[in-house]
């Protein structure tokens, strides 16, 4: 007994974290896609940063943030409580301040500038106090960056997250012409000579499908230059596991890695990865046990597929960010592959005839697989791409 006290005093979990963005030592460098974005920003382009949930897209805005290249200057914000338009572009204006404060040079061309702007204070956090009791920050955003030209060497990029839940949002509210408004002004920016400001965009739900529901097509944002935060491949996600246990008291040698991944089948995200380890050594360590075999392995995944808390919000962001007929085919078709395994396109075909999307049926079916739900076998069949997700399913549905 002493012996096992001693060695839990002395246990070193692995490197997991759940609910907060992994950042610093908890941060898996997604060193190809950061990558990627620079190119692209250099290039002047603006960046849809995709990928399905829990991927780790966030992680990969706060590295960007966090290590910009020169001349940029990078402020990361979750704009997801925005409630207005005009909040909104209060938003991007507080966050080009930030910028410029953050430099010298920029600080004092901005001061400068704000002399003529009726604006009488700016402090070293960015914030703004004007001499009028409103401002208003879209034209005033507008007339900076007409003034913000190639004679200054630095550009801003700002790295916003959430952006398709603000504009579902408002169009849920009743303010379709804000969502439009700000769509409008956000193409305006990329399209128009504003060299000096640039934006990637990032979120949990897939904006295609936000934009194409508030203005009936997806031309708005076809300029996006669109970079794709993709899961781990098996060799990452075995290099994620020795990364996240490096110096941990439960080691996984070959055979147990391939074992756990095979548990988790071919989506190696690190929130799956994490959940998995974080379960083995929460049990082990209770137990003061640092060896560990298959079967511990099999009962960390019973257990995390029994818990709602960690994919009830797959289903739910379905429920709120669709109309309910659409939610009630898609998820029919979700019930269908979670108790059938797959669903093939016949299938799906005649679920939609029911629903009367006998003429875009394909598009549910292709945001389902952006969004990290399905993916397509070698048989041409739809599965789930997660068995996590598909247990979950199924204990959520369990007639069918």
């Amino acid at each position: 007994q002493l012996k096992c006290c001693q060695m839990k005093n002395e246990w070193k979990s692995p490197k997991t974290i759940f609910g907060n963005v992994a950042t610093g030592k908890y941060y898996y460098p997604r060193t190809d896609i950061v990558e990627e974005i620079w190119n692209e920003l250099e290039k002047g382009s603006f960046v849809l940063l995709a990928a399905p949930r829990r991927v780790g897209k966030t992680s990969v805005l706060r590295d960007l943030e966090q290590n910009p290249r020169k001349p940029y200057r990078t402020k990361f914000q979750s704009v997801q409580a925005v409630q207005s338009a005009e909040e909104f572009y209060k938003t991007i204006y507080d966050l080009i301040v930030t910028c410029f404060n953050s430099s010298k040079r920029l600080g004092e061309w901005f001061k400068k500038y704000l002399q003529s702007r009726t604006v009488s204070e700016v402090t070293i956090e960015g914030s703004v106090k004007f001499e009028k009791k409103t401002f208003p920050y879209q034209d005033e955003i507008n007339k900076l960056l007409l003034k913000f030209d190639d004679s200054i060497k630095e550009t801003v990029v700002l790295l916003l997250d959430e952006l398709p839940e603000v504009l579902h949002r408002l169009d849920q509210k009743g303010k379709k012409d804000e969502a439009l408004s700000i769509l409008s002004q956000l193409r305006v920016w990329r399209q128009n000579d504003f060299k000096k400001l640039q934006f990637v965009f990032a979120g949990s739900i897939g904006i295609h499908y936000v934009v194409k529901t508030i203005t009936g097509r997806v031309s708005d944002i076809n300029d996006l230059v669109k970079v794709i935060c993709a899961p781990l491949n098996e060799m990452e996600a075995k290099d994620y596991i020795q990364w996240a246990t490096e110096d941990a008291s439960i080691q996984y040698d070959d055979d147990l890695m391939e074992y756990l991944l095979k548990k988790i089948q071919h989506y190696f995200t690190p929130y799956f990865l994490n959940l998995m380890l974080g379960e083995i050594d929460k049990t082990a360590k209770k137990q003061g046990n640092t060896e560990i075999t298959s079967l511990e392995i099999d009962t960390a995944f019973n257990k995390i597929v029994k818990s709602n808390d960690y994919f009830k919000d797959w289903k739910k962001r379905l429920e709120d960010y669709m109309p309910n007929e659409d939610f009630l085919f898609v998820n029919e078709i979700l019930i269908h592959i979670a108790h059938k395994d797959v669903i093939s396109i016949q299938a799906i075909y005649d679920k939609a005839t029911k629903y009367g999307k006998e003429t875009d049926y394909m598009d549910f079916i292709n945001d389902l697989e952006e969004d990290g739900y399905i993916i397509t076998d070698v048989d041409g069949n739809f599965q789930f791409i997660s068995p996590f997700l598909k247990v979950f399913w199924k204990n959520n549905q369990p007639v069918y």
